[in-house]
């Protein structure tokens, strides 16, 4: 009975059943790692967000348009009941400029991208239009004209910001009239003076804006032109209209927008119900898209494979050269490469992604090399040991650089490592090498 568990335990199957298990057991580990970095970046974010509370979150600027609140009266049955509505006009042309000073702010180890701005709107309404007196013959205005500019974020207003109606500067007042068109914002009244053109409202308004992580417009005018730019090397354009110019530069970028009313899914006048004019909204985001959490965890995903394949070379080794290594030999290499993934973590947070992750590498290549060179007395094993790892490290790297070509070279590069493997392991008598071992186990028995 001895003789067959001996057998079995010096079996090569049996070896390689037990680095299986081995390997599949270190996913745990690895889960935990996974959930660390999750962990990690829900703190980060959590960071950025009380930040943002304090200085003023992500804004989006929405409008001017005018409101003026009317009644009209309707015939329901017999009788006539008046209904109480909002009528709002948007503007002929709006043309924006802005001039963002984006910085980053930290709490801790964490940062977050914040930005004071300058913001110009120029344009005009123009009362004569068609839509404006088809509406409003309709109707009998009950309050005064006001023009009224959507901000989403009011902490953010600087006191330096200033409304001009007509080429009069005027009072600016907090609030809306209702939320038809923006959730909250800020007006000034409207008063019609007799030198002012006959059916037209001119405005500038020259805004100081507080914000963080991104900054929206909203094409409201018939013809709407947009101009941002900033000292920020990596901008991210969002929303439902990109560029139709920009230039990107290694510290700064500028871009611009043209959109007529035509792109858009609401009019130029209405009254009554709200509509979602902030839906069409565009901008920019001053966030890189890929961070290095996001590129750790994408790391994180090739552990088991990095397990797999280092002790898949060892267990060849042991097959080619007949040098033994033992489960807890595996077990140490196995969780040296996983805290590979906790270095990578912690120092990225500090020194950036690249850098963590040559640091990290080259630490756990030297710990795993010299821990193969002394435990087996071998320098060639060690030395190979070595350039496995690079190498591995190498193409992981570059796997996490080229983003939109991961699949492919990850499903190339496993392809390429399985062909190597089945050509050194080609010449390899498995049925006499499992004889040779249980030889060896009846001799020592």
């Amino acid at each position: 009975m001895n003789d067959i568990v001996t057998k079995i335990l010096r079996s090569v199957s049996f070896k390689f059943i037990v680095i299986g298990i081995l390997s599949l057991l270190l996913l745990i580990p690895t889960g935990m790692i996974k959930n660390l970095i999750a962990e990690r970046e829900s703190r980060n974010q959590s960071a950025r967000a009380e930040i943002s509370e304090k200085w003023g979150r992500s804004q989006t600027i929405t409008g001017p348009f005018l409101t003026l609140p009317v009644t009209e009266k309707v015939r329901h049955g017999d009788e006539w009941i008046t209904l109480h509505k909002t009528f709002h006009l948007l503007p002929e042309n709006l043309e924006i400029k802005a001039d963002v000073e984006p910085l980053e702010k930290r709490r801790g180890i964490f940062r977050a991208v914040v930005y004071t701005s300058r913001v110009q709107l120029k344009g005009a309404f123009d009362l004569s239009s068609e839509e404006y007196n088809s509406l409003l013959n309709e109707s009998h205005s009950t309050g005064k004209l006001r023009l009224e500019l959507g901000i989403s974020d009011l902490r953010g207003i600087l006191t330096r910001s200033v409304f001009r109606v007509n080429g009069t500067t005027e009072e600016i007042k907090p609030g809306l009239y209702n939320q038809d068109v923006a959730m909250q914002g800020i007006h000034v009244p409207v008063e019609l003076q007799e030198k002012d053109t006959p059916g037209k409202i001119t405005f500038r308004i020259d805004l100081s804006l507080n914000g963080s992580s991104a900054l929206y417009f909203t094409p409201v005018g018939k013809s709407t032109d947009a101009s941002v730019k900033a000292l920020w090397p990596d901008p991210s354009f969002t929303g439902n209209f990109l560029p139709s110019d920009k230039s990107i530069g290694p510290e700064e970028f500028s871009a611009r927008w043209s959109i007529n009313n035509l792109n858009r899914n609401y009019p130029q006048a209405w009254s009554g119900s709200r509509t979602s004019v902030e839906e069409s909204a565009f901008g920019v985001i001053f966030l890189k898209t890929v961070g290095h959490y996001q590129k750790s965890i994408r790391a994180a995903r090739y552990a088991f494979m990095f397990i797999a394949l280092t002790f898949l070379v060892f267990f060849l080794i042991e097959v080619i050269s007949k040098t033994r290594i033992h489960p807890i030999q595996y077990l140490l290499v196995g969780f040296a490469l996983i805290i590979f993934y906790t270095l990578l973590l912690s120092l990225s947070e500090h020194t950036g992604f690249n850098i963590a992750y040559g640091i990290s590498t080259i630490a756990t290549t030297a710990l795993v090399s010299v821990y193969i060179l002394t435990s087996l007395d071998s320098k060639r094993i060690g030395i190979w040991t070595g350039i496995l790892l690079l190498a591995l490290y190498g193409y992981l790297f570059t796997i996490l650089q080229v983003s939109e070509f991961a699949l492919l070279m990850g499903s190339t590069g496993l392809f390429v490592i399985l062909a190597v493997i089945m050509i050194v392991s080609r010449k390899i008598n498995w049925y006499r090498r499992e004889s040779s071992d249980i030889s060896a186990g009846n001799s020592n028995a």
